[in-house]
């Protein structure tokens, strides 16, 4: 009973929830910003806020960009890499192939490599191409799946 109502609010909250942006006070984004956004500025206020936002809201707002959280870091660089990824796919994968290209060195710097490995993640890149592009149709989703699982077993790539 409890998660059918905690879908009704979440459904309810749902066209709130997308439209809220930045600007929240001290108790931060979350659900708590939304609830208590048109509040007055108090202590208590925030103290509310803050808790509310405790319950898992907040968590929720950050990793969606969502509940007043501006989408900043990991979930915007993300984003902008499987769009980089999607729209320069084709480029992506003859300069991967090739080992080398404007392309590819931007795309190693979304992952988040620096100037010192940028030129080993184009290499790794080459190296792994059978296994991030194991057919004509791979998709830039299925791509970026696989780079990273991949990656995750390179850290000092990202650097």
């Amino acid at each position: 009973m409890r998660k059918v109502i905690a879908l009704g609010v979440l459904a309810t909250l749902l066209p709130t929830l997308a439209l809220a942006r930045g600007n929240h006070p001290m108790a931060g984004c979350g659900l708590g910003y939304l609830l208590l956004s048109n509040k007055d500025n108090d202590k208590v206020t925030q103290i509310l806020g803050g808790i509310t936002n405790a319950t898992g809201g907040q968590t929720f707002g950050i990793s969606s960009g969502t509940s007043g959280c501006t989408e900043d870091g990991a979930v915007k660089l993300a984003r902008a890499t499987e769009v980089f990824a999607d729209v320069n796919l084709t480029s992506l994968r003859q300069e991967m192939a090739a080992g080398e290209g404007e392309y590819v060195n931007t795309f190693a710097d979304l992952l988040g490599a620096n100037e010192a490995t940028r030129p080993q993640m184009v290499r790794f890149f080459q190296s792994e191409y059978q296994t991030l592009f194991p057919t004509a149709g791979t998709s830039s989703e299925e791509m970026l799946q696989t780079l990273s699982e991949k990656l995750a077993a390179h850290p000092e790539l990202l650097g």
